[in-house]
């Protein structure tokens, strides 16, 4: 954040920044409880679906429905290392439909506004905590917010350098992100 920004919300990636499958980050409950008792405003924002990838490739392609996806990663991380995303899914359901998926997840700008609109915050006054360098953090920065990377999840060494501009902040994980803003955003 620079100076003069006032800070009202905060974004909050799930998986990979607060969990990798069923385990916690290491002081993640605590971090987030602090989190909460500062004066902002908090909210979860996540590209996982619900949905298993059978039904969606049946309602694509044996229903002719337009090709909407959730995001484009390239691959996420498990309990067991790094698994490919749905982005190579959804290349290839483009190729094969001969349709252009629209993405309205991380890291469309539009996702990022409507998730602040809810909150009465304009983008300039949020910031992104995620460990995707390219959907949560480089989307969050193009909507006009600041973004903090968290060296958990899916991060691997030299991300903060895969976007222009980089980061706002790189931090170990969440709990040491959530020291960042409230000892030195909020103090400012």
């Amino acid at each position: 954040m620079t100076s003069g920004r006032k800070l009202c919300a905060v974004l909050v990636d799930l998986s990979g920044t607060l969990h990798v499958e069923d385990t916690v980050i290491p002081g993640a409950v605590e971090a987030l409880r602090r989190l909460r008792e500062c004066p902002l405003k908090v909210k979860f924002v996540t590209n996982t679906t619900k949905e298993s990838k059978q039904m969606l490739v049946d309602r694509l392609l044996l229903g002719g429905a337009p090709l909407i996806a959730i995001h484009k990663a390239r691959y996420y991380k498990k309990s067991d290392g790094l698994s490919m995303g749905p982005g190579p899914f959804v290349i290839g359901l483009e190729y094969a439909t001969d349709v252009k998926a629209t993405v309205v997840g991380k890291p469309e700008t539009t996702f990022f506004r409507e998730a602040l609109k809810t909150l009465g915050c304009s983008p300039e006054e949020a910031l992104m905590i995620g460990d995707d360098v390219r959907d949560d953090v480089g989307g969050a920065q193009v909507a006009g917010m600041a973004g903090i990377l968290v060296k958990t999840g899916k991060y691997r060494p030299g991300d903060e350098g895969k976007i222009n501009p980089p980061p706002s902040a790189v931090c170990d994980s969440f709990p040491e992100a959530v020291d960042y803003i409230c000892n030195k955003i909020l103090k400012n």
